[in-house]
């Protein structure tokens, strides 16, 4: 994987997923449809950016996936989303998903709360 996507992963997430190393190397391809996907989410366009990842913690939470809400929760933070707009978009979650999809909200709900948001990013 180039080292230069290697430190995208590493600012982000603190490592680089072995499994993009091996997916590269197998297919250089996926680096520049990674590259794609990255732009389209952390970049202003039509929609800021902090909008489009709380459109994917929401996408998270109907999947039921608590690693994916706490993710896209603290990448919103950290692009400026406030509390009050991240618990907008929670409500939201609650309409159109009901209780399983506001239960995956849960451990980014309490980061969210305990200011731990603020310690991670």
């Amino acid at each position: 994987m180039p080292k230069a996507l290697t430190d995208k992963f590493k600012r982000k997430m603190g490592f680089a997923p072995t499994i993009m190393s091996i997916a590269a190397e197998m297919d250089p391809r996926l680096v520049d449809f990674y590259e794609f996907c990255d732009s389209t989410i952390q970049d202003d366009s039509a929609l800021p950016s902090k909008v489009k990842m709380l459109i994917i913690m929401a996408m998270g939470a109907q999947r039921h996936c608590k690693e994916c809400v706490v993710s896209a929760m603290r990448g919103a933070y950290k692009k400026g989303a406030t509390k009050a707009e991240i618990l907008d978009a929670v409500r939201c979650v609650a309409v159109a998903g009901g209780a399983p999809a506001i239960a995956a909200c849960r451990d980014a709900l309490e980061m969210l709360k305990e200011k731990k948001f603020e310690e991670t990013c």
